[in-house]
């Protein structure tokens, strides 16, 4: 069974996509920040990571980076589902790791395909720097 990890400041937005998720057989975490993310990954690695943009602290982008910088979490895929999605933020998500980009407009089974596509196959660390 795969977990994953939900990162969105929006309480509406975790409960949302922890349905989805559970829907298909995730076990699921949803936090509101990014320092608890960090607190969730410090005991144990999801299998898929969501990750909203814009939180207060640091960032989705910000977080998405560093777990993409460190041979701890590169290889955990990453999601980023914002209703930030003009063309700079997808090629800001895909210069910084993100394994797909959804806008928070996404659709169950597209969000569901996304996440099972991702946990399915391996993923490869491609440090960044």
């Amino acid at each position: 069974m795969n977990k994953a990890l939900v990162v969105d400041d929006s309480l509406m937005m975790r409960e949302v996509f922890g349905i989805y998720l559970q829907s298909a057989g995730f076990v699921v975490d949803k936090v509101g920040s990014v320092a608890e993310a960090e607190q969730v990954l410090s005991k144990s690695q999801p299998d898929l990571i969501v990750l909203d943009v814009v939180m207060d602290g640091k960032s989705g982008f910000e977080y998405c980076l560093q777990l993409k910088k460190s041979r701890a979490t590169c290889s955990i895929p990453v999601i980023i589902c914002s209703t930030k999605s003009t063309q700079a933020d997808l090629f800001l998500g895909d210069m910084i790791g993100a394994d797909a980009y959804l806008s928070k407009t996404v659709e169950q089974n597209e969000f569901v395909n996304k996440a099972q596509q991702l946990t399915s196959q391996p993923t490869y660390c491609k440090l960044l720097s």
